[in-house]
């Protein structure tokens, strides 16, 4: 019957990082738009006009870290096009 793992079976002493840069930015980027989301929602939920307007004024500005982020990824290549419908006029003139 198989043993379970213990927690010092996850240590190497490898020097490669375990994931990739095209993973880390994505998920980085992705969780700072997520933010910025938060940000819009709390803003829109808080009864005080004062905190709002600190909310919606991170929004901002963590949008254009955010768009940083998706610069940093079209840059390099990784932002990837998301899937669309084929254009049936271009596959009929082939």
């Amino acid at each position: 019957m198989p043993v379970s793992m213990s927690w010092d079976m996850e240590v190497t002493d490898s020097t490669s990082p375990p994931f990739s840069e095209k993973l880390m930015m994505f998920m980085t980027t992705s969780l700072i738009a997520l933010s910025a989301g938060i940000y819009a929602t709390s803003a829109a939920s808080s009864a005080r006009k004062d905190i709002s307007l600190n909310f919606i004024r991170l929004s901002a500005e963590i949008a254009n870290y955010a768009e940083d982020g998706a610069n940093i990824l079209i840059k390099n290549g990784w932002f990837e096009e998301p899937p669309h419908p084929a254009d049936h006029d271009e596959l009929a003139n082939r």
